[in-house]
């Protein structure tokens, strides 16, 4: 009599298993790829998040301790002026922000500034970083003081230009290409960045008009100038209702030099995985009432253009910046 043994498994079960099995691994290798993809764009999502952070974290350390006298500027121009001195790809229809801090050892004095880059050819779009330093060998800081001639004109800030900032530079101070050039004083703060909006705030909280609007000044191309022609109210508005009010250029009138209280700084980023989909991607604009920045309105407009255009995904990243010398 043959004793029992464990029983094996038959050709048919085998089979079965088989086929389960096969099921099983193709639903799994189909899954990898989808899994990957979105682990990848998570990563890159991320990475886009932190750089934007960090970059407005380091523009707001370098932005509190602004100043300003009769002697230095702090502006928010239109970017395209930055082509004149000798910048690259700088998106239109953006502004630039450059103003003095002293951010050196001891508190030596620096020149700082941020503006928007766009390559569509390469799809580059970045928020650049200007930073010069008063011992430059190219004579791209800021001249305050000329001991030979006290009456230099040349180095007195204007109240309707930029030019105390930006005659001092040239092509080289923006071109980051050339690996053998040393005399760039440019960088990247974030990759990523689409748009940006740059919004000043006078004593009482409320929107400054942009400079290039006003009617009551000088004309003038910029948006903020701390050595244009205005005054702010203290504690209540003026008899005009205005809590900024711009002056005519007189025998009496006086640059106000004098920085905003606040700045409100926004901007728009796509990670890279979005932008290496060939989308067009639209231009930036801003929207004004009564010449004042709609900041929300230009960005939820520009986040409908992205929509329009096929992209979403976009990250807006806001901060808000209180001048201790604005105050």
């Amino acid at each position: 009599m043959r004793s029992a043994g464990p029983r094996g498994f038959s050709v048919i079960e085998l089979l079965v298993a088989f086929t389960v099995l096969s099921i099983l691994m193709t639903i799994l290798l189909a899954a990898v790829p989808s899994v990957t993809s979105t682990w990848i764009e998570s990563e890159r999502r991320i990475e886009t998040y932190q750089r934007a952070r960090g970059a407005l974290e380091l523009l707001t350390r370098e932005l509190t301790p602004a100043v300003v006298d009769t002697r230095m500027q702090f502006i928010v121009l239109p970017g395209e002026e930055l082509l004149g001195a000798g910048a690259l790809n700088v998106a239109s229809l953006s502004p630039a922000l450059f103003w003095m801090a002293p951010l050196g050892e001891g508190g030596e004095l620096r020149c700082v500034g941020y503006y928007l880059f766009r390559d569509e050819e390469k799809g580059f779009f970045r928020l650049k970083r200007v930073y010069i330093e008063p011992d430059n060998p190219d004579g791209y800081f800021p001249r305050l003081v000329n001991l030979g001639n006290t009456r230099d004109l040349s180095m007195r800030t204007d109240p309707v230009t930029a030019r105390w900032f930006l005659d001092n530079l040239d092509l080289r101070a923006f071109d980051e290409q050339d690996p053998d050039n040393d005399a760039v004083v440019v960088s990247t703060a974030a990759d990523g960045v689409v748009a940006f909006w740059v919004q000043c705030y006078d004593l009482l909280g409320n929107p400054v008009p942009w400079l290039s609007e006003v009617r009551n000044h000088p004309s003038s191309d910029l948006i903020y100038n701390s050595a244009a022609f205005f005054q702010m109210a203290t504690t209540t508005p003026f008899e005009s209702g205005e809590t900024t009010e711009f002056l005519r250029l007189s025998k009496q009138v006086m640059k106000a030099n004098r920085v905003p209280a606040e700045i409100e700084i926004s901007i728009v980023t796509i990670d890279t995985a979005l932008l290496a989909r060939d989308r067009e991607i639209p231009p930036m604009d801003s929207l004004l009432v009564d010449g004042k920045l709609d900041m929300d309105g230009s960005v939820q407009l520009y986040l409908q253009n992205l929509e329009d255009a096929g992209i979403r995904g976009a990250e807006v990243f806001t901060t808000r910046v209180k001048l201790v010398n604005g105050t």
